[in-house]
């Protein structure tokens, strides 16, 4: 878990399955406070997105989903088709990452809270050099 960005809160962590999310999502009120939340994910396809959705949604406002650059993630709109499934707060797809969590900020506003997770690749992507153009960072 690390802190990036303090008005709103931003917060990049790399849990990439059920029990890592579910794990994230048990320290997020001592990380955010009362603050709502507006979450940022890419899961890759051979991960249980379901189960990471259905342990994080309940706590956020507002979900923001997106595409890291490998091969394997899920299109974003299969996401936010999945989270409405489960029951899920209003989402928005961007699919840039950089770009999702700049509207993911706009959304939670200076005294919220965004949450980018779901993917290692996805932490990769939103710190590492834009003008490299690979597949993954890892």
């Amino acid at each position: 878990m690390q802190v990036v960005a303090e008005r709103p809160l931003t917060i990049y962590d790399g849990a990439h399955n059920p029990s890592g999310v579910e794990a994230l999502a048990a320290a997020l009120p001592a990380a955010v406070g009362a603050r709502p939340l507006v979450v940022v994910m890419s899961i890759l396809d051979d991960k249980d997105a379901a189960g990471m959705l259905r342990a994080l949604l309940g706590k956020t406002a507002k979900a923001v989903f997106t595409s890291s650059r490998h091969p394997r993630a899920l299109p974003p709109a299969t996401l936010a088709s999945l989270a409405e499934q489960l029951g899920g707060p209003p989402s928005e797809i961007v699919r840039d990452p950089r770009q999702a969590v700049a509207r993911a900020q706009e959304l939670a506003g200076p005294d919220g809270a965004v949450l980018a997770t779901g993917s290692i690749y996805l932490v990769a992507d939103l710190v590492g050099d834009p003008e490299r153009r690979r597949a993954s960072a890892l």
